[in-house]
């Protein structure tokens, strides 16, 4: 627990240029490759390293944000409004749409506990519904939608869980802070409350976008001044720099130390210390 993952590690390296906007990495471990989205090319890519880019999937749905299910199900967070759930036979089902009786805005980041239980966000980044807030959700695995937290003045975006699966982050790009809430056995939520603001240690940082967690639970934020790193307890441990501002990150490679990250027109890596729990 006491490892710093921040210790030797330098500014973050590009990997590849020349995107509209990156968003949602993830690591896929089926193929040995990290899986990424450009929101207005309307296309998710496949970067295997070292150094192969091609397309896994397009057109996407405007896709933002995605996350690994268990059985390999990949979860796609579309700005068109929905939250998709893609299958490794190419198959898809609608995982949600609506709630309440209204429309999803723009799902924007999604994460997975081991049960299959989906937690996602849905701020107004892409378009708006007819839901009538900003708000974060849980799809329990028998497809029930629920909701966990609802804002008319935040943007609910990046999402995230402790390596126990007993806390749920939410990182807020509007008030520039990431929310924790209690996650019990059954998937429920309590007890809401600040974990940290975006600009707590270190220089600036303004905004809160995408967020990933290592083994050892530090929490890493994308902000306006680079990826921000947090110990369990909120306190600051130092700040990764990256040539863009960075939109989100994950862990992956064959031993989970490599820190990857979307940067607006850029993909970036980094490698540290500690693995993450991909």
């Amino acid at each position: 627990m006491g490892v710093d993952p921040l210790a030797d590690a330098g500014p973050a390296l590009l990997i590849d240029a020349g995107f509209q906007f990156t968003e949602g990495p993830q690591w896929m471990p089926s193929l040995g490759a990290l899986l990424f989205s450009d929101i207005p090319a309307n296309r998710i890519f496949q970067f295997t390293p070292p150094s192969i880019l091609s397309t896994f999937r397009t057109p996407s749905g405007n896709s933002n944000g995605l996350a690994l299910a268990p059985g390999g199900d990949l979860i796609v967070c579309q700005h068109q409004g929905q939250v998709m759930r893609l299958r490794p036979d190419g198959g898809t089902t609608t995982v949600a749409a609506s709630f309440d009786g209204g429309t999803l805005n723009s799902p924007n980041d999604a994460v997975v506990r081991s049960d299959g239980t989906i937690f996602f966000t849905d701020p107004t980044y892409g378009g708006t519904g007819t839901v009538g807030f900003r708000g974060v959700y849980r799809v329990a695995p028998n497809g029930t939608t629920s909701l966990v937290h609802s804002t008319a003045t935040g943007q609910p975006n990046g999402v995230a869980l402790s390596p126990d699966e007993s806390i749920l982050y939410v990182a807020d790009s509007q008030l520039s802070e990431v929310r924790r809430f209690d996650v019990a056995l059954d998937g429920t939520t309590s007890n809401g409350a600040r974990f940290t603001l975006t600009s707590a240690g270190g220089p600036g940082g303004a905004g809160g976008d995408g967020i990933t967690v290592d083994v050892n639970g530090n929490l890493y934020v994308t902000t306006s001044v680079g990826v921000k790193v947090y110990r369990p307890d909120a306190g600051y441990l130092g700040r990764i720099t990256v040539g863009q501002e960075p939109s989100n990150c994950a862990f992956g490679d064959a031993d989970g130390r490599t820190l990857y990250i979307t940067a607006r027109t850029g993909l970036f890596r980094v490698r540290l210390n500690v693995p993450g729990p991909y």
